[in-house]
């Protein structure tokens, strides 16, 4: 043993030593002889000069940091009455201590250097020190008051002190100081002793908090207390993760968000930043993004330049490892280093290593908060932006797009925010690269650079094929969704057409013979990339490695090598995220687009609509229109209304009347602004309320529906409900008016729908009510009690200004003015008598609906079924002088039942302005609605499926499923290419290994060719394996899986009975469709990839590292324990927490898709900021999910990269040890170990990552599992029972004591019905709402299946057939026409099986023909989604034309003549009754009497059970039911009339 490796033994003279000074051959500001060092020529250590830098530097870090401290906590915090305690008192008072000794120590050293202390570094440090602490004094003193937690500066300042001590103690220990100067000695360590208990104080004590702060808000995200070693470590979360390993995790027990997280801060941000862009004349999405939250982002890349430069700091560490490890080779000439140089090496890694991954990680959080935020903000402007879009904003894009936006482009957006720094990074890392490597191997490294740029156009080629595979997949996939979201509406037309086959092979032609095609090339693209990829490193290391050994003269040895490898590894990383990242900025500069375009889409005109202030008096004009003209889309030239010129008073009831398509709907929409207006001027002066003509209905309880937002008023509430004849219905609704309406009021009927919107704006009490054909939905008699208690001159809205675009005769009779429409203008308007006097178009519209005697109409009065509660009385009011006791005598009138009129100043009673009822005043939000039901109404019926999520971990069947859908074979083939591509990896670097080795024996570089081939051979050997792995798990694993998949549940949705839908979001269902077979077609198969690939890895890394020191493989037990641990305690954390992230999520989306539907009535009602709230609530709701589940990801990646820097300092410890006791460790093994420890963190960390991620994602081929297992209905075809080919040739239907309910649980709706239905006869089914009509249709056609009983259809029982036989023998018209986004052709005969002729002559007899002529394309002519460019008349007849087509005796008419006018009505009866039909049986569900009149026989049905079946006039003059309902309608003349004729 040489001497010089024990440095201890040095005795310290006066002249050497911390404490020694003197005058002679002195260094500036330095007394001491050994000089400014940094290394001691007398021992392995620094000199005292150098000791003391260390100690300055970090107190004057303490006197910089603690001033900016003082001034942070000046400027950005309030005081809070904080009382002193023991905590307080005992850090000052070890502060004050430390002063002391710290002087003391200064006075020591003036001692010691006499003579030359004022010039003397040493001492200087001695007063900096003093003067640091003061200041570090002064912010623990004020933080008292004004923090919560310890101050991160202080916290810092303590733990460097604490190190640069411990250094210089080391120092001391080791010139013998504690012998020497034990004074000096003793006040040195008495001042390192207190700096431990201060530090302790501060950072392990909890600080006494403000009575207020210590009540604390449970639900306060602990982030905004946590001390910086808490947000540093992620400690923070540890609370959340350890509560998560006990239970499973709920949306309760998260945390709020912090206040910049919520989405009102982040949307608001962004907000004024894109207002600013609107001003310039290209606004820029990026630019209002970075304005808004670049601030963090920037600090990030900061953070992360300081990751990087560490980073890069390890290979230079393992090349001064690889020289101290070679030094003790036996035939090295140069003497061994000391083993304190080794042990310092291996901390300084040890170090490195762990501030790298502290660094590494606040950037990422950074990075993610900022996708958070961006995310969050852009949401909720892409959904205020939906509330002001106008119509031809909103034609370009459909429902599904703007989903989409929302869904799939502000994620693209995302996901570039946390990992679009890397667009600077890598190019400086790479930087970074090269210039250690030109240090390592001089000019040949321009070779390796070489190679790069050789693959860099190559990799860009590749980059831009995938993305136009991407972008074609976009398209596909868009095209999917929009078919499924229509497949989905549509299911019930679907079903009783009996098209299940048609649209079964639409999608399977998008899904398969597009989507997967495209998918294909994408995986093998895929593969191509990963092969140039994975060869690029090893052409750079063969080709520098070759030119090295050819043009240089030093021979290539170890210490060259690994250094360079470990470079070479780190170089990956940037190459192959550079591409990725770029593809995510092409992805987002896409998405960008498209959200820019939406975001300067057009928007509602400003000045369409003129508001002004409210009328007060009768009969005072209310809406005005002069010479307006208005128009859909500005960009075309057709016009919805021309030169209109109206006007509405206020009291009065004005009908808008018009044949089908002839511009009503467009009248009232044009007087709520949502038309564009060319010319003229619209002026509007109150509040407005509408019902649209299809009603909108949102997913919450009847209530909500109604109340719509406005105050709770019991007492008017139960008024509206009367008056809107909602009573009865709410007895029979399973929970009242507390039921759960369903997606798209799905629970309710056509009828009660129609009800609950009119009750909604009877409820908002608003000052014009605009009515678009509410009476057509409703029975008769129905329509006649809204008549009567609504709209008509005694009903609650006589005080108000009633605009009824309307086709129903009865209510032209109590209106003040009439207009005729027809083609989008005007023709007529007058007073009803005044019409009919002029003998024009009304006036035989009126004579052709009532062939009635005028005398008729008058003496009605007298016989009102209006009771004499509903007649309203006015008494008089006391006299209110000041408007403020006016206003609470309205508000007191509101809750008396009736409202009487207030008497003005001069004392005259005004009889008229208290028929105007009080305004409904708007609720203030409150959070969201439907949140209070969870907890209060657990026993309703009607409440949704809630979404099923499985808790816990996914059982391994479910792997098991997918690797057998997989196809298994492939699967083990795929395993087996994998090990055999990473073992041909390590055989690389062995064999490089051996090749420095005989290179350091002869001291040159023999052979060069052979050794260069091999490792060429093992490079390309592993890229190839990789490559044919790739293709394998791509094109025969995955691929087929998710079209195995997507088949089953695809199929399984279209054969689940209708039920299921009516319980089940159609939003859930589309998740399922869209974001679940997503990850199932591109996610899963690059997950389970990366980690079957960094599994490997690991285990090969372990492996390598016990080959060259097996005492590692003790430690290898416990860190495995370690890991194990910590990754169990994070995945049941995670797992739920990600859950809790894709529940929360689809609500968001639902209720997106909900409002879009109903914007038209969310702005008439002028409700579109509460609505952006609740948009708000639930995105927040989703946050606080998101975030913690990010911030776990970051806990966990901390505490793993602390293994992997545990296993770096053992490793290199170990070698250290082993090479110390001359166990004849070889450089090149230590440097091959080593290289590959310094890569372990990143597998252990992709693992556990890959691990949750496989988790997560895994999840979704669960979901569509569950999907693919639904409970289905009857088969479509039973072969054994399959009925004559001419069935039903007669068409005689009979019900057999059948009862039937919706689904199991809910009442019977029809109770033992007994009917006999002869052929040929033409039946009528009346009844009043809810009794069962429309369950009597789809009974015929089995989409509800009997309970007991059963149909026959020609004597063959329907139910024993299959439901494809039994459907398409029948026709309907059902009461909502569904149409589809596609051709004219499409809609009428989706399964193209009848040719032109066939389709014109239906189209003629269904008086569409002029019609679809006039469309561009003739049959070929585009339908928009949900038949948006027909009226709804028009699209009626279209399923009158279907009907038509289907080849069927029997034909059900479902109430299809709600939507039509007069006119085209008496049409459609003239062909009902035309040869034509003569021999069909026809069955129709009327809610106009008089269409029904002369049927054969009529069917009253009443509460599910027949109570009356006879002929017309049998049953008028029994005066049963049947009597009351033809009564009501006024219709017994034209009884006998029809009778005789």
């Amino acid at each position: 043993m040489r001497v010089s490796q024990i440095p201890l033994q040095f005795p310290s003279s006066p002249s050497q030593g911390y404490l020694a000074a003197s005058n002679e051959h002195r260094q500036p500001l330095c007394g001491n002889s050994e000089g400014w060092g940094p290394l001691s020529p007398h021992r392995f250590d620094f000199t005292p000069c150098f000791l003391d830098v260390w100690i300055a530097v970090v107190a004057a870090g303490g006197i910089l940091g603690g001033a900016g401290a003082l001034w942070y906590l000046y400027r950005n915090t309030s005081p809070q009455p904080v009382k002193k305690n023991w905590h307080f008192y005992a850090k000052l008072v070890t502060i004050g201590a430390l002063v002391l000794t710290t002087a003391l120590q200064a006075a020591l050293q003036i001692e010691y250097y006499q003579g030359i202390w004022a010039r003397d570094f040493r001492f200087w440090t001695t007063i900096i020190t003093i003067i640091s602490l003061c200041v570090i004094f002064s912010v623990q003193y004020i933080e008292h008051w004004r923090a919560r937690n310890a101050n991160g500066v202080v916290l810092f300042y303590w733990l460097f002190l604490l190190i640069a001590c411990a250094v210089k103690l080391r120092s001391l220990l080791s010139q013998g100081a504690h012998r020497e100067h034990v004074a000096y000695f003793a006040v040195f360590c008495t001042s390192t002793g207190l700096a431990v208990v201060e530090f302790a104080l501060e950072w392990l004590v909890q600080k006494r908090l403000s009575d207020y702060d210590a009540l604390g808000d449970d639900d306060e995200c602990p982030y905004e207390y946590a001390d910086i070693f808490s947000v540093l470590t992620f400690s923070w979360i540890t609370p959340l993760m350890k509560r998560g390993y006990r239970t499973f995790l709920t949306q309760d027990d998260l945390w709020n968000l912090r206040k910049r997280d919520a989405t009102r801060a982040t949307a608001n941000a962004f907000e004024s930043a894109w207002g600013y862009e609107l001003e310039k004349k290209h606004p820029s999405l990026w630019l209002a993004m970075f304005h808004s939250f670049g601030g963090p982002y920037f600090r990030g890349a900061v953070i992360k330049t300081a990751s990087d430069v560490l980073n890069f700091a390890q290979p230079q560490l393992l090349r001064l490892l690889i020289t101290f490890v070679d030094s003790y080779r036996a035939d090295n000439p140069e003497p061994a280093q000391p083993v304190a140089r080794g042990a310092a090496i291996a901390l300084a890694m040890f170090a490195v290593s762990v501030s790298q991954t502290a660094f590494l990680h606040q950037y990422f959080q950074r990075s993610f908060e900022t996708g958070m935020r961006i995310k969050s903000s852009l949401t909720a402007s892409i959904y205020a932006k939906s509330t002001r879009l106008s119509n031809e904003g909103r034609a370009s894009k459909s429902t599904g797009d703007i989903v989409n936006y929302m869904a799939v482009d502000t994620q693209r957006l995302q996901d570039l925010a946390q990992y679009g720094q890397q667009l600077w990074s890598a190019p400086f890392q790479i930087v970074l690269c090269m210039l250690s490597l030109y240090q390592l191997l001089g000019y040949s490294m321009f070779a390796g650079v070489g190679a790069m740029i050789i693959m860099i156009p190559i990799n860009g080629w590749i980059a831009r094929m995938m993305k136009s595979l991407q972008k074609e997949q976009m398209k596909n996939k868009d095209a999917r969704t929009r078919l499924m979201t229509e497949i989905l509406n549509n299911m019930k037309s679907i079903k009783l057409y009996a098209w299940t086959a048609a649209f079964i092979n639409k999608l399977n032609y998008i899904r398969n013979d597009r989507e997967l095609k495209t998918l294909r090339k994408i995986g093998a693209a895929q593969a191509f990339s990963t092969f140039t990829w994975s060869t690029t490193p090893f052409l750079v290391s063969c080709s520098t490695f070759g030119v090295f050994v050819l043009t240089q003269h030093r021979p290539l040895t170890t210490d060259i090598v690994f250094p360079a490898l470990t470079l070479f590894n780190l170089l990956t990383f940037p190459l192959a995220i550079l591409p990725m990242v770029i593809t995510a900025i092409v992805e987002a500069s896409v998405a960008v687009g498209r959200i820019t375009s939406y975001l300067l889409a057009d928007e509602l005109q400003e000045d369409a609509v003129i508001h002004e202030d409210v009328a007060e008096e009768m009969g005072e004009e209310t809406v005005r229109i002069r010479d307006a003209t208005f128009t859909w889309n500005r960009n075309e030239e057709r016009r919805a209304l021309h030169d209109i010129n109206f006007s509405a008073h206020k009291g009065e009831l004005a009908c808008i009347v018009g044949r089908v398509g002839s511009g009503k709907s467009s009248l009232l929409q044009a007087i709520l602004g949502d038309l564009w207006k060319i010319k003229g001027e619209v002026v509007l002066r109150g509040k407005t309320a509408y019902v649209p003509q299809s009603a909108w209905v949102m997913n919450a309880s009847v209530r909500e529906n109604i109340v719509f937002g406005h105050r709770w008023d019991p007492q008017f509430y139960d008024k509206t409900i009367k008056a809107c004849a909602l009573r009865d219905d709410f007895a029979s609704l399973p929970d009242g008016d507390q039921t759960e309406v369903g997606e798209r009021g799905i629970s309710l009927s056509g009828g009660q729908k129609a009800r609950v919107t009119l009750a909604r704006a009877v409820y908002a009490r608003a000052d014009v009510y605009l009515l678009d054909d509410c009476l057509s939905a409703v029975d008769q008699h129905v329509g006649r009690h809204l008549i009567d208690n609504v709209l008509g001159p005694k009903g609650l809205l006589s005080g108000k200004t009633r605009i009824l675009a309307t086709n129903s005769i009865p209510v032209l009779i109590e209106a003040e003015m009439i207009a005729l429409l027809r083609d989008g203008r005007i023709l007529e308007k007058g007073t009803y008598s005044q019409l009919v006097a002029m003998k024009g178009e009304i006036a035989n519209l009126i004579k052709a609906s009532q062939n009635e005697e005028q005398s008729e109409a008058e003496s009605r009065a007298s016989e009102s079924v209006a009771s004499d509660e509903d007649n309203t009385v006015y008494g008089t009011s006391p006299v209110s002088d000041d408007e403020q006791a006016r206003e609470e005598a309205e508000a007191a009138q509101e809750g008396a039942s009736h409202l009487a009129p207030l008497r003005t100043g001069n004392g005259t009673a005004r009889k008229s302005s208290f028929n105007t009822l009080r305004r409904a005043s708007t609720a203030s939000f409150k959070g969201p609605r439907g949140k209070l039901l969870d907890e209060e109404g657990g026993g309703l019926k009607s409440k949704q499926t809630k979404e099923f999520s499985e808790q816990g971990k996914v059982k391994w069947s479910v792997y098991g499923e997918y690797a057998k859908t997989s196809n298994l074979v492939a699967v083990c083939i795929y395993l087996l290419l994998l090990v055999g591509a990473q073992t041909a990896s390590i055989g690389g670097s062995v064999w490089l290994k051996h090749w420095a080795e005989i290179n350091q024996r002869y001291l040159g570089n023999p052979s060069v060719g052979k050794y260069i081939g091999i490792y060429f051979a093992f490079g390309v050997g592993s890229a190839a394996l990789v490559v044919v792995q790739t293709l394998i798990l791509w094109i025969f694993c995955s691929i087929e899986a998710s079209r195995k998949l997507h088949e089953r549940m695809a199929f399984a949705i279209f054969r689940s009975p209708m039920n299921f839908f009516e319980t089940t979001p159609a939003g859930r269902i589309l998740n399922r469709f869209s974001s679940d077979i997503y990850r199932v077609d591109e996610v899963l198969a690059r997950t389970f990839n990366m980690l079957f690939v960094n599994t490997a890895r690991a285990a090969f890394t372990l492996v390598v590292i016990s080959a060259s020191t097996p005492i590692f493989i003790a430690l290898i037990i416990p860190l495995g324990g370690l890991y194990l641990y910590i990754q169990r305690y994070y995945l049941r954390t995670s797992r739920e927490l990600k859950r809790l992230d894709s529940i929360s999520r689809s609500p968001i989306y639902a209720h997106f898709q909900e409002s879009l539907s109903g914007m038209s009535t969310i702005r008439a009602y002028r409700q579109q900021k509460r609505f952006e709230l609740e948009n708000e609530w639930r995105v927040d709701a989703n946050l606080r999910a998101y975030f913690p589940s990010i911030s776990a990801n970051r806990w966990l990646a901390v505490r793993l990269e602390l293994i992997g820097s545990v296993i770096i300092l053992s490793a290199a410890g170990f070698a250290i040890i082993s090479v110390a006791s001359n166990s004849g460790l070889t450089a090149g093994m230590v440097g091959l170990s080593m290289s590959y420890a310094l890569q372990i963190t990143q597998s252990l960390n992709w693992i556990v990552r890959q691990t949750v991620e496989v988790e997560t994602n895994i999840v979704s081929v669960e979901r569509v599992l569950e999907y693919a297992a639904l409970p289905s209905e009857s088969p479509e075809i039973i072969s054994k029972n399959r009925p004559p080919i001419s069935w039903p040739s007669q068409g005689a239907v009979s019900f057999n004591n059948y009862s039937t309910r919706y689904r199991p649980g809910l009442d019977l709706v029809l109770k033992n019905i007994n009917v006999q239905i002869k052929a040929h006869e033409k039946i009528g089914v009346v009844g009043r709402t809810g009794a069962g009509k429309s369950s009597l249709t789809i009974a015929l056609f089995r989409i509800i299946e009997p309970s007991e009983g059963f149909v026959s259809i020609d004597n063959l029982n329907t139910s024993t057939i299959g439901l494809l036989d039994l459907r398409r023998r029948l026709a309907i018209i059902p009461q909502d026409a569904a149409l589809f986004e596609g051709t004219v052709r499409d809609n009428l005969d989706p399964g193209h099986v009848h040719d032109d002729t066939e389709l014109w002559s239906v189209l003629d007899h269904a008086r569409l023909k002029e019609h679809i002529s006039s469309m561009p394309g003739k049959l070929d002519a585009q339908i928009f989604e949900g038949g948006s460019n027909l009226s709804s008349g028009q699209r009626q007849l279209v399923s009158l034309a279907r009907a038509l087509l289907a080849p069927s005796n029997i034909l059900v008419l479902d109430e299809a003549t709600a939507a039509v006018d007069v006119e085209t009505d008496a049409m459609l009866q003239a062909t009902l009754r035309s040869s034509m039909f003569s021999n069909r049986t026809i069955i129709t569900i009327a809610h106009r009497i008089n269409t029904i009149l002369d049927s054969d026989r009529i069917i009253v049905l009443d509460r599910g059970t027949v109570a009356e079946f006879d002929t017309p006039t049998e049953l008028v003059r029994r005066k049963g039911l049947f009597y009351d309902l033809v009564k009501e309608a006024n219709l017994l003349n034209a009884l006998d009339v029809a009778q005789a004729s």
